[in-house]
Protein backbone atom coordinates (compact mmCIF):
# COMPACT_ATOMS: atom_id res chain seq x y z
CA UNK A 1 0.00 0.00 0.00
CA UNK A 2 1.55 3.89 -1.03
CA UNK A 3 2.47 6.01 2.05
CA UNK A 4 -0.34 8.49 1.78
CA UNK A 5 -3.92 9.65 3.27
CA UNK A 6 -6.36 6.41 3.99
CA UNK A 7 -9.84 7.20 5.20
CA UNK A 8 -10.01 3.79 6.89
CA UNK A 9 -7.22 3.98 8.93
CA UNK A 10 -7.65 7.14 10.35
CA UNK A 11 -7.60 6.29 14.26
CA UNK A 12 -6.04 3.44 13.70
CA UNK A 13 -1.92 2.81 15.97
CA UNK A 14 0.44 3.89 13.91
CA UNK A 15 -1.21 6.55 11.82
CA UNK A 16 0.12 9.56 12.30
CA UNK A 17 -1.53 13.58 12.54
CA UNK A 18 -0.98 13.34 8.47
CA UNK A 19 -3.44 10.52 8.55
CA UNK A 20 -0.38 8.93 6.74
CA UNK A 21 0.99 5.67 8.55
CA UNK A 22 4.28 5.61 10.39
CA UNK A 23 6.78 2.98 8.97
CA UNK A 24 7.67 0.41 11.48
CA UNK A 25 10.86 0.92 13.81
CA UNK A 26 14.02 -0.50 11.78
CA UNK A 27 14.62 -3.92 13.27
CA UNK A 28 18.45 -3.83 15.01
CA UNK A 29 21.24 -6.14 13.80
CA UNK A 30 22.13 -8.60 16.10
CA UNK A 31 25.07 -8.07 17.79
CA UNK A 32 28.34 -9.36 17.16
CA UNK A 33 29.35 -12.28 19.58
CA UNK A 34 31.59 -11.48 22.00
CA UNK A 35 35.14 -11.29 21.64
CA UNK A 36 36.85 -14.67 24.04
CA UNK A 37 39.12 -13.63 26.40
CA UNK A 38 42.52 -15.71 25.85
CA UNK A 39 42.15 -18.19 28.01
CA UNK A 40 38.09 -18.50 26.62
CA UNK A 41 40.44 -18.86 23.00
CA UNK A 42 42.35 -21.72 24.15
CA UNK A 43 39.40 -23.41 25.59
CA UNK A 44 37.54 -23.48 22.05
CA UNK A 45 40.80 -24.83 20.56
CA UNK A 46 41.21 -27.06 23.53
CA UNK A 47 37.77 -28.66 23.01
CA UNK A 48 37.52 -28.39 19.13
CA UNK A 49 40.79 -30.54 19.22
CA UNK A 50 39.00 -33.25 22.01
CA UNK A 51 35.76 -33.13 19.48
CA UNK A 52 37.73 -33.62 16.42
CA UNK A 53 39.59 -36.36 18.23
CA UNK A 54 36.57 -37.91 19.10
CA UNK A 55 34.90 -37.95 15.35
CA UNK A 56 32.57 -35.58 16.45
CA UNK A 57 33.41 -32.62 13.58
CA UNK A 58 31.52 -29.92 12.95
CA UNK A 59 32.81 -29.07 9.76
CA UNK A 60 30.25 -31.55 8.06
CA UNK A 61 27.78 -29.01 8.55
CA UNK A 62 29.75 -26.39 7.00
CA UNK A 63 28.38 -24.87 3.85
CA UNK A 64 29.25 -21.70 1.35
CA UNK A 65 25.87 -19.88 3.37
CA UNK A 66 28.27 -19.54 6.48
CA UNK A 67 30.14 -16.78 4.48
CA UNK A 68 27.38 -14.42 4.52
CA UNK A 69 27.49 -13.42 7.81
CA UNK A 70 31.11 -12.79 7.23
CA UNK A 71 30.51 -10.42 4.24
CA UNK A 72 31.37 -7.41 6.72
CA UNK A 73 34.51 -8.70 7.98
CA UNK A 74 36.14 -11.49 10.45
CA UNK A 75 36.48 -11.80 13.98
CA UNK A 76 38.96 -14.97 14.23
CA UNK A 77 39.24 -16.72 17.50
CA UNK A 78 43.13 -17.15 17.45
CA UNK A 79 45.73 -17.14 15.13
CA UNK A 80 47.47 -20.13 13.98
CA UNK A 81 51.49 -19.86 13.21
CA UNK A 82 51.37 -23.87 11.57
CA UNK A 83 53.69 -26.32 9.50
CA UNK A 84 52.65 -25.94 5.49
CA UNK A 85 52.48 -30.18 6.10
CA UNK A 86 49.57 -31.20 4.58
CA UNK A 87 48.55 -33.77 7.71
CA UNK A 88 48.20 -30.58 10.01
CA UNK A 89 45.56 -28.51 8.74
CA UNK A 90 44.33 -25.94 12.11
CA UNK A 91 40.80 -25.95 10.92
CA UNK A 92 40.42 -29.72 11.07
CA UNK A 93 42.74 -30.03 13.97
CA UNK A 94 40.61 -27.26 16.00
CA UNK A 95 37.08 -28.48 14.66
CA UNK A 96 36.89 -24.40 13.67
CA UNK A 97 34.95 -23.20 10.70
CA UNK A 98 34.84 -19.95 8.19
CA UNK A 99 35.84 -16.96 9.97
CA UNK A 100 37.75 -18.59 13.23
CA UNK A 101 41.23 -19.23 12.78
CA UNK A 102 43.64 -16.70 11.01
CA UNK A 103 46.23 -18.99 9.44
CA UNK A 104 49.99 -18.35 8.75
CA UNK A 105 51.89 -21.46 7.60
CA UNK A 106 54.94 -22.58 6.80
CA UNK A 107 57.61 -25.23 6.19
CA UNK A 108 58.89 -25.51 9.89
CA UNK A 109 56.48 -23.53 11.42
CA UNK A 110 59.54 -20.78 12.02
CA UNK A 111 58.29 -16.71 11.43
CA UNK A 112 60.16 -14.29 8.79
CA UNK A 113 59.01 -10.47 8.44
CA UNK A 114 55.95 -10.68 6.32
CA UNK A 115 54.75 -13.75 8.78
CA UNK A 116 55.00 -11.53 11.58
CA UNK A 117 53.50 -8.65 9.84
CA UNK A 118 50.10 -10.73 9.49
CA UNK A 119 50.31 -11.78 13.02
CA UNK A 120 50.37 -8.10 14.39
CA UNK A 121 47.80 -6.89 11.65
CA UNK A 122 45.76 -10.26 13.13
CA UNK A 123 46.40 -8.61 17.08
CA UNK A 124 46.13 -5.41 16.55
CA UNK A 125 43.82 -5.23 13.69
CA UNK A 126 41.66 -7.73 14.35
CA UNK A 127 42.20 -7.79 17.99
CA UNK A 128 42.56 -11.57 17.69
CA UNK A 129 43.40 -12.44 21.84
CA UNK A 130 45.63 -15.82 21.24
CA UNK A 131 48.38 -17.12 19.07
CA UNK A 132 49.02 -20.62 18.80
CA UNK A 133 52.69 -21.82 17.62
CA UNK A 134 52.44 -25.45 16.21
CA UNK A 135 54.44 -27.72 15.51
CA UNK A 136 53.92 -31.46 14.80
CA UNK A 137 55.82 -34.53 15.36
CA UNK A 138 57.42 -36.62 11.94
CA UNK A 139 57.99 -32.92 10.79
CA UNK A 140 60.12 -32.63 7.53
CA UNK A 141 61.69 -29.23 7.50
CA UNK A 142 62.71 -30.31 11.48
CA UNK A 143 64.28 -33.15 9.91
CA UNK A 144 65.97 -31.55 7.25
CA UNK A 145 67.83 -29.18 10.11
CA UNK A 146 68.65 -32.84 12.18
CA UNK A 147 70.33 -33.84 8.67
CA UNK A 148 72.48 -31.16 8.65
CA UNK A 149 73.68 -30.82 12.35
CA UNK A 150 74.40 -34.33 12.31
CA UNK A 151 76.42 -33.66 8.95
CA UNK A 152 74.26 -36.59 6.80
CA UNK A 153 73.56 -33.98 4.48
CA UNK A 154 74.37 -30.59 3.45
CA UNK A 155 72.71 -27.32 3.26
CA UNK A 156 71.12 -26.93 0.55
CA UNK A 157 71.50 -23.04 -0.39
CA UNK A 158 67.35 -22.93 -1.51
CA UNK A 159 66.16 -24.44 1.72
CA UNK A 160 68.25 -21.88 4.27
CA UNK A 161 65.68 -19.46 5.30
CA UNK A 162 63.82 -22.87 5.81
CA UNK A 163 66.47 -24.61 7.90
CA UNK A 164 68.30 -22.25 9.23
CA UNK A 165 65.98 -21.32 12.09
CA UNK A 166 65.44 -24.32 13.24
CA UNK A 167 69.21 -25.48 14.06
CA UNK A 168 68.71 -23.49 17.37
CA UNK A 169 65.96 -25.83 18.41
CA UNK A 170 67.88 -29.11 17.44
CA UNK A 171 71.27 -28.15 18.95
CA UNK A 172 68.78 -27.65 22.07
CA UNK A 173 67.15 -30.92 22.00
CA UNK A 174 70.43 -33.17 21.79
CA UNK A 175 71.75 -30.78 24.98
CA UNK A 176 68.99 -31.69 26.98
CA UNK A 177 69.71 -35.37 26.34
CA UNK A 178 66.20 -36.33 25.11
CA UNK A 179 64.81 -39.93 24.70
CA UNK A 180 63.95 -38.69 21.38
CA UNK A 181 65.75 -35.90 20.39
CA UNK A 182 63.49 -35.54 17.13
CA UNK A 183 60.29 -34.86 19.16
CA UNK A 184 62.01 -32.68 21.45
CA UNK A 185 63.57 -30.34 18.34
CA UNK A 186 60.11 -29.99 17.42
CA UNK A 187 58.95 -29.02 20.82
CA UNK A 188 61.76 -26.78 21.32
CA UNK A 189 61.22 -24.91 17.80
CA UNK A 190 57.87 -24.32 19.10
CA UNK A 191 59.09 -23.08 22.22
CA UNK A 192 61.62 -20.54 20.53
CA UNK A 193 59.43 -19.04 17.92
CA UNK A 194 56.09 -18.72 20.44
CA UNK A 195 58.65 -16.83 22.94
CA UNK A 196 60.47 -14.72 20.29
CA UNK A 197 57.03 -13.17 19.17
CA UNK A 198 56.57 -12.28 22.63
CA UNK A 199 58.92 -9.15 21.97
CA UNK A 200 59.27 -9.16 18.11
CA UNK A 201 56.72 -5.94 18.34
CA UNK A 202 55.54 -3.58 20.07
CA UNK A 203 52.08 -3.92 20.16
CA UNK A 204 52.30 -7.97 20.54
CA UNK A 205 54.32 -7.27 23.79
CA UNK A 206 51.44 -4.34 24.91
CA UNK A 207 48.44 -6.63 24.26
CA UNK A 208 50.15 -9.70 26.33
CA UNK A 209 50.74 -6.99 29.25
CA UNK A 210 47.26 -5.45 28.87
CA UNK A 211 46.29 -9.32 28.89
CA UNK A 212 44.70 -8.95 25.48
CA UNK A 213 46.77 -11.51 24.12
CA UNK A 214 48.26 -14.92 24.75
CA UNK A 215 50.87 -16.76 23.19
CA UNK A 216 51.33 -20.49 23.15
CA UNK A 217 53.43 -23.33 21.66
CA UNK A 218 51.80 -26.27 20.81
CA UNK A 219 52.75 -29.70 19.42
CA UNK A 220 50.25 -31.96 16.86
CA UNK A 221 51.12 -35.70 17.84
CA UNK A 222 51.06 -37.46 13.94
CA UNK A 223 49.91 -40.82 15.83
CA UNK A 224 46.89 -39.76 16.86
CA UNK A 225 46.00 -36.00 16.14
CA UNK A 226 46.13 -34.84 19.35
CA UNK A 227 47.72 -31.38 19.85
CA UNK A 228 49.22 -30.76 23.35
CA UNK A 229 49.58 -26.90 24.40
CA UNK A 230 53.28 -27.15 25.85
CA UNK A 231 53.80 -26.25 29.41
CA UNK A 232 50.48 -25.42 29.52
CA UNK A 233 48.83 -29.54 29.59
CA UNK A 234 49.98 -31.46 32.49
CA UNK A 235 51.92 -34.78 31.96
CA UNK A 236 53.98 -36.58 29.34
CA UNK A 237 53.74 -36.40 25.99
CA UNK A 238 50.98 -39.03 24.74
CA UNK A 239 53.04 -42.03 23.92
CA UNK A 240 53.56 -42.77 20.16
CA UNK A 241 52.10 -46.10 18.33
CA UNK A 242 55.44 -46.26 16.54
CA UNK A 243 58.51 -43.89 16.45
CA UNK A 244 57.54 -40.53 15.44
CA UNK A 245 59.33 -40.16 12.34
CA UNK A 246 56.89 -39.78 9.88
CA UNK A 247 59.28 -37.68 8.01
CA UNK A 248 57.47 -35.60 5.35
Amino acid sequence: MAWGWNRRSKGRPGVGTAGAETPPPPVAAPAPPARPTPAEALKILRDGNTAFRRGESNLGHVSATDLDSLQGGQQPIATVVGCADSRTPPTILFNQGFGRLFIIRVAGNTVDRRGLASIVYAVKHLHCPLVVVMGHTGCGAVAAAEAVVDGKAPLDPSLEEMILPIIPAVLEARRTGAADPAVRAVEENARRVAYKLTTADASLAKAIADGALKVVAAVKYMHSGQVKFLDLDDGPAPAPEARERVHA
